[in-house]
C-alpha cells in the first residue's frame, strides 16, 4: 500500500477527504493528517508517505511553500495540490514545482481517482526499476567475485576501480566457502537453502556478499571472522545443513590485503573442502590444518589386517575400533588418496567376509546386506565415517559368529579356537598378542604352562595331523602343504618328517596301499 499524508487546515475537509473513496482499493492507505505546513513537515519526516495531498492555501506556510521544502526532502516524492480558487497562477507555480495534479475543491471523485491511479502506476514502475537496477547490480557483484576467484584475476588498478563501483573497495578480504555435493534432483532448491543461510548469517549483518560457484557457497568477507568466532559460526551454519540432509565442508581462507589476492584466499579455502576427508566435518576448516601429517607406519597393513580379522573372532569390539582407526593412519602416512583409502577398505572388509564365510556358511545368507555395507564406504564423507561404516560391516560379522567377549581367563581357550580355526594362515604369537593385549613371552609361557607345548610347536602340530587327513584322501603334497599354512614344500616335508617320522611321499602311499 502507498502512504498518503492529507494536508489542511479546515478539519471537516481533511476527514472528508479520508472518508471519501475506498483508498485501499486503488492500493492507498491514509496514515495521518495534518493541519498547516509546519506540522505536516514534522509528520512527513515521521511518516515518509509516498503521497501527500496538500491544500494550497494555508496560515503560515502555504501550499506552495511546503512543496518547496518536501522536495528538498525527497525530490521523488508525489504531491498532489487543492485549491478553492480557479487561479492559474497557482496552478502555473504548482505545475513548476513539480506537482502530480492541482483539484479544484469540491474534489471531484473521477478526477482524483484519475490521479491516484496515474501516480501508482508511476511508482510501480519506479519500484520495478530499482528493483532490477538493484538485481543487475547483485549480478555485476557476483560476476566480478566470482571472477576474483581466478588465479590471474587481471590488473590489479582495473580491478579496484571496479570495485569501487561495486561497493567492493575494502582495506581487506577472506574467502569463506562452503562445499558439497547434491543429488541433481533436489540440486536448485537446498543450494538455495544453504545460501539464504549464509546471507542471514553474515551478508545481512553487513559482513560481505553471498556468492554461488558450481556446489560451492561462498562469502567475500570485508570484516575477517575471528578465532573466537569459528565455532559458534561453524555450529549455526551445520544446524541448517546437516537439517537438509546434506553432507558438507566448510572452510575460511587467509586475509587478505590486497582485491587481486583474493584468488589466493579462495584457492586455500577450497583446498581445504578438498581434504575434508582427511580433515574431518567436525569444524570449521583453516590453513593451520593444512600442515602436513606424518605418521609412524609401525605395524604393516597386512600384519593389521590378520590382527582386525582376529579381534572380530573373539568380539572384541574396541580392539576393532582401535585397529581400524590405525589402519587409516598407515594409509594417511603411505600418501594414500581419499578414493584409494576407499578402495583399500572394501578390499579388506570383503576378504574378511570371505574368511567369516569359511567358518560360518551362514554369513553367506547375508551377502546382499554385506555388498550394501561396502558400497556405503565409498560414499563416506569423511575418515571418521569410514571407519564408523567399516566398524559396522564388523560388528555385523561378529554377530553373526556368535563371538563373545574377551576374558582374561579363556585367553589360551581363545587361543586354541583360533589355531584350530586358522592353522592354515600365517598364524603368529606376536599377532596374538597384539589382539588378546598381552606381552608376547608373557602370552607364550601362559600357553606352553596350560598346553604343554610351546605356541610354534602346537600350530605345527595341529597342521601336520590336518596334513595327514589330506595324505589319506590322495592329495599330492605340494597340495597338502599349501592347503595346512606352509608356502615352502622342502620346509613342509622337514616338519612332517620330524613329528611323523616319515616323509609326506611315503605316508600317502602307506596309507592308500
Amino acid at each position: 500500500m502507498i502512504q498518503v499524508l492529507i494536508v489542511d487546515d479546515e478539519p471537516k475537509l481533511r476527514e472528508g477527504l479520508r472518508s471519501f473513496i475506498d483508498w485501499e482499493a486503488h492500493g492507498y492507505c491514509v496514515v495521518d493528517t495534518a493541519s498547516n505546513g509546519n506540522e505536516a513537515l514534522e509528520k512527513y519526516q515521521q511518516l515518509r508517505p509516498g503521497l501527500v495531498i496538500a491544500d494550497i492555501r494555508m496560515p503560515g506556510m502555504d501550499g506552495l511553500q511546503l512543496i518547496g521544502r518536501l522536495r528538498e526532502l525527497d525530490p521523488s516524492l508525489h504531491i498532489l495540490i487543492l485549491s478553492g480558487y480557479a487561479d492559474f497562477e497557482y496552478a502555473k507555480k504548482a505545475i513548476q514545482q513539480r506537482a502530480d495534479g492541482y483539484l479544484l475543491k469540491p474534489v471531484d471523485e473521477d478526477e482524483l481517482i484519475g490521479y491516484l491511479d496515474t501516480i501508482k502506476s508511476q511508482i510501480d514502475q519506479a519500484s520495478q526499476a530499482e528493483q532490477w537496477r538493484l538485481t543487475t547490480r547483485e549480478w555485476g557483484r557476483e560476476s566480478f567475485i566470482i571472477s576474483l576467484m581466478m588465479e590471474h584475476p587481471g590488473d590489479p588498478e582495473l580491478l579496484w576501480s571496479r570495485a569501487e563501483e561495486l561497493g567492493l573497495a575494502w582495506r581487506s578480504y577472506q574467502v569463506l566457502l562452503l562445499s558439497t555435493v547434491l543429488d541433481e534432483e533436489d540440486y536448485g532448491e537446498k543450494l538455495a537453502a544453504v545460501r539464504n543461510t549464509m546471507t542471514r548469517l553474515l551478508e545481512a549483518k553487513g559482513r560481505g556478499y553471498v556468492f554461488s560457484h558450481h556446489s560451492q557457497i561462498g562469502v567475500l568477507l570485508n570484516d575477517p571472522i575471528l578465532p573466537v568466532e569459528w565455532s559458534e559460526l561453524y555450529f549455526n551454519i551445520r544446524h541448517v545443513v546437516e537439517g537438509l540432509g546434506i553432507d558438507f565442508s566448510l572452510a575460511l581462507g587467509p586475509k587478505v590485503c590486497k582485491i587481486e589476492e583474493v584468488a589466493y584466499s579462495y584457492g586455500v579455502a577450497n583446498r581445504l573442502n578438498k581434504n575434508h576427508f582427511f580433515l574431518g566435518n567436525d569444524k570449521l576448516l583453516t590453513e593451520e590444518l593444512l600442515v602436513e601429517q606424518t605418521h609412524d607406519g609401525g605395524v604393516s597393513v597386512h600384519e593389521l589386517d590378520e590382527q582386525i580379522y582376529y579381534a572380530v573372532e573373539i568380539g572384541n569390539h574396541e580392539l576393532v575400533k582401535q585397529l581400524i582407526e590405525q589402519k587409516g593412519t598407515c594409509y594417511i602416512s603411505q600418501g594414500l588418496t581419499e578414493e584409494q583409502i576407499k578402495l583399500h577398505f572394501a578390499e579388506m572388509l570383503t576378504a574378511l567376509l570371505g574368511r567369516g564365510i569359511k567358518q560360518s556358511p551362514e554369513l553367506q545368507q547375508r551377502n546382499r546386506e554385506f555388498s550394501e555395507y561396502l558400497s556405503d564406504i565409498y560414499k563416506a564423507w569423511t575418515l571418521g565415517e569410514l571407519y564408523e561404516k567399516a566398524q559396522q560391516f564388523l560388528k555385523q560379522m561378529m554377530n553373526e559368529l556368535g563371538s563373545k567377549a574377551c576374558s582374561k581367563h579363556q585367553e589360551v581357550k581363545m587361543m586354541l579356537e583360533l589355531i584350530h580355526r586358522n592353522f592354515n594362515e600365517n598364524l603368529k604369537l606376536e599377532t596374538l598378542s597384539g589382539i588378546l593385549n598381552y606381552n608376547s613371552a608373557y602370552l607364550g609361557k601362559l600357553f606352553k604352562n596350560e598346553t604343554g607345548e610351546y605356541f610354534n610347536t602346537y600350530l605345527d602340530k595341529v597342521r601336520i595331523e590336518k596334513a595327514k587327513s589330506l595324505l589319506e584322501e590322495g592329495l599330492k603334497v605340494y597340495q597338502v602343504a599349501e592347503r595346512v599354512g606352509y608356502t615352502n614344500v622342502d620346509y613342509f616335508h622337514s616338519k612332517f618328517r620330524k613329528y611323523v617320522g616319515t616323509s609326506p611321499s611315503a605316508y600317502r602311499k602307506t596309507s592308500n596301499s
